[in-house]
């Protein structure tokens, strides 16, 4: 009994480490583009003001906003960047554990449930760069889906496989209209697959193919003509035809007309029921239309991001279809040479993809996946024994896998992870189908060839998640907390941590409203800041209509105190990709604002004329001397007197550059006033340094050619007792 409980102890171990390597992944993370903010602001503002669409700006489905503002309702916690990361690690477990129990329900093996969820976290971890994106609840959705579905219609509850598929169609499709379609396709073939009547089976069946093989042209066809559109065409129809060729040797006459029924029933009750509850919050029909329908279907004329692929994926899915066709229409598989063809062929595949998380070939999970794991992914689904024994999960799973595959255009980042995940499990199940053709194989030397074989699974296993867990304990226990609102668990590398800090101080000092270039919501989240409406969109400059931009116009005209925070490290990349921002309100932004200061690539606009004292920054300049420098720092009142000051490198804060105290300093202070106005003389002041109010702290001292790596120099003032009063950061 005990040994037979210690693989599944191993498993819980292994899935102890991923969620605390997750915990201190996701609180380690804040990516400068701020998709997370974005999200988190319209499920606030939804939540406050309902109206969805025509007042609250969203690229997602309804669906999405309505299941979380009943979470938020039932459970009572607020839309914060702490509330988001957990929201993220609940889904992105859960996805990796819905995997895991497929798998192990499948082979009731431990070493392949820990295989399949180490895999799938790690395939995942892009989760990280956008807490709380509806990507990770469609990942959960579809995984949810994928098991469920497996577990119904393996025991032979296949009405139940309608409700259930149906139901999880219609919430992706009012999630995300694609990435739902997608998942009805798979849904829809699968059934057609089994349909009873055999007529109606392959009419189905080749309305499916034709499907196929024009999809991508309709789906695609804003950016057809880039070349790595073609290939993206190529690999899913070369992968969901070959899926489909195999598939049909192992589909069941066991649908009739009652379960398409129940089918279309669930999708069309299901979508009716949750666009009312959309228009009872407040959304117009039209609303409704085009934020459902029509807006993301403008979407790659908007922004795209183009797969890189690897060497040999248009020719290894040409190949691949080819033989898939062949065999199908020979039999072949159905022969003891092809299927033991088949099985080396797989094994090749899983040896080849098991060397990106071992480190053996430069390339990752994800992008092995993208490229050849959905064109192979019919070898999975071919039976290797009489009984077909998991046949049909397998090719259920190949299904949703292919058809997935598509939620990576035309965005190819983080879409990638989130459409392609199902190939591990996939994999996981393909190769424990293997065993029982293994052991016919090699006779008595299959034993050892197996034990082998579960040593470099069980090695796989342990890699990826010691990987995992490494990166996440250099990062948290060496990065400090931000201790903003809503976000004070939240450790960033010490640059970003300062700047942000200093942006956030500055903004309740001299900001009643708050917009951003891009959209930057995190920070009205800290600062509790309003934007000047609720239209708030990452690129708002490409999304926003020209009457919403208007109305954004005429709020910040007349508002004198509104601030426009300006990432530049985002716009710089956004240029050098080919986006560029124009339109209505960015003119009048870059006509009608001026920079007052930056801080770690986060400039700090105001109305062009106003003036701001730009508060814990500092600014070096030649001193009176030659051979002495200048450093000017503005703060606020100081809680206890200034002993001594350091200037450090902001990313090395350990090793001090300069250490200023009353031996090699003279200090002036400045009064001023929120403008950064002179509002007195200044008067020369001695160590230990103290004053009330804003002030231009001014010293002068000799650097003895210490070189300091401007815009990234933090000056932190200590008391006597050597702890911490205040730091200022370097403006640049």
């Amino acid at each position: 009994m005990i040994k037979r409980a210690l693989p599944w102890v191993a498993f819980a171990a292994v899935a102890a480490a991923l969620a605390l390597a997750g915990f201190w992944l996701l609180f380690t993370t804040f990516m400068v583009y701020d998709d997370e903010g974005y999200v988190l602001l319209s499920l606030k503002n939804f939540s406050e003001h309902g109206g969805l669409y025509d007042q609250v700006y969203s690229q997602y489905g309804p669906f999405f906003y309505l299941i979380y503002d009943a979470l938020h309702h039932a459970l009572g916690f607020a839309f914060t960047n702490t509330t988001g990361r957990w929201i993220t690690l609940i889904n992105w477990l859960g996805t990796a554990a819905a995997c895991a129990a497929l798998v192990g329900r499948q082979t009731r093996s431990a070493l392949w449930a820990g295989f399949t969820l180490a895999g799938v976290f790690t395939y995942l971890w892009t989760m990280i760069n956008e807490p709380v994106h509806p990507g990770g609840f469609i990942a959960f959705l579809v995984a949810l889906g994928a098991w469920l579905g497996a577990e119904l219609w393996e025991t032979g509850r296949i009405r139940s496989f309608a409700i259930l598929t149906g139901l999880i169609s219609a919430a992706l499709m009012l999630t995300k209209i694609n990435v739902g379609i997608f998942f009805a396709g798979a849904a829809f073939a699968w059934l057609a697959l089994n349909t009873a009547r055999p007529q109606a089976a392959r009419t189905l069946t080749w309305l499916v193919a034709a499907g196929c093989a024009f999809l991508p042209f309709v789906l695609m066809k804003a950016l057809f003509d880039a070349p790595w559109v073609h290939l993206y065409a190529l690999v899913f129809t070369g992968g969901a035809l070959a899926v489909l060729l195999t598939a049909r040797g192992v589909a069941r006459p066991t649908v009739g007309a009652q379960i398409w029924i129940w089918f279309a029933g669930v999708i069309a009750a299901t979508l009716a029921l949750t666009c009312a509850l959309t228009l009872i919050r407040g959304t117009t029909p039209f609303g409704l239309l085009d934020g459902i329908l029509l807006e993301p279907f403008k979407h790659p004329n908007v922004y795209f991001f183009p797969m890189r692929w690897r060497i040999g994926t248009g020719v290894l899915a040409l190949a691949s279809l080819a033989v898939a066709a062949w065999s199908a229409r020979n039999g072949w598989l159905k022969t003891r040479g092809g299927r033991r063809t088949a099985c080396l062929c797989l094994l090749i595949a899983g040896a080849a993809f098991l060397c990106a998380p071992l480190k053996i070939i430069p390339t990752s999970l994800a992008a092995w996946g993208m490229c050849y794991g959905v064109t192979l992914a019919w070898l999975c689904v071919v039976p290797l024994d009489q009984e077909n024994r998991g046949a049909g999960t397998r090719a259920w799973l190949a299904l949703l896998l292919v058809f997935q595959f598509l939620h990576a255009y035309p965005v190819a980042g983080s879409q990638v992870n989130w459409g392609t995940y199902l190939w591990i499990p996939l994999l996981a199940l393909g190769l424990h189908n293997t065993g029982p053709l293994f052991t016919a194989w090699f006779g008595r030397w299959s034993l050892r060839i197996r034990l082998l074989g579960a040593l470099v699974i069980a090695v796989t296993t342990l890699t990826m998640t010691r990987e995992i867990a490494q990166i996440g304990w250099s990062r948290y226990p060496t990065s400090q907390p931000l201790n903003l609102p809503g976000a004070e668990n939240v450790r960033l590398p010490d640059d970003m941590t300062y700047a942000l800090r200093v942006i956030n101080q500055n903004l309740l000092t001299h900001a009643d409203l708050l917009f951003s270039f891009p959209g930057i919501y995190s920070v009205n989240l800290w600062t509790g800041l309003p934007t000047p409406s609720l239209a708030n969109a990452t690129h708002w400059f490409s999304l926003l209509s020209p009457e919403r931009q208007q109305a954004i116009i005429t709020r910040m005209d007349q508002s004198p105190r509104a601030v426009l925070l300006v990432q530049r490290d985002v716009l710089e990349y956004l240029a050098r990709t080919g986006f560029h921002s124009s339109g209505p309100l960015h003119e009048w932004l870059i006509t009608h604002f001026e920079r007052a200061f930056a801080v770690n690539g986060y400039e700090f606009w105001v109305h062009r004329g106003r003036s701001v004292a730009a508060l814990s920054t500092a600014r070096f300049a030649q001193g009176s001397t030659p051979a002495s420098q200048e450093l000017t720092v503005t703060l606020s009142s100081l809680s206890r007197p200034v002993a001594s000051i350091q200037i450090c490198n902001v990313n090395v804060m350990r090793l001090p550059l300069i250490f200023l105290d009353a031996k090699n300093t003279s200090a002036t202070i400045e009064p001023i006033d929120l403008a950064g106005h002179a509002t007195g003389p200044a008067r020369t002041a001695s160590f230990p340094l103290a004053f009330t109010g804003l002030n231009n702290l001014i010293l002068q001292f000799d650097n003895h050619g210490t070189q300091i790596f401007h815009g990234q120099a933090l000056v932190v003032f200590r008391d006597a007792a050597g702890s911490v009063i205040t730091e200022a950061y370097e403006q640049n």
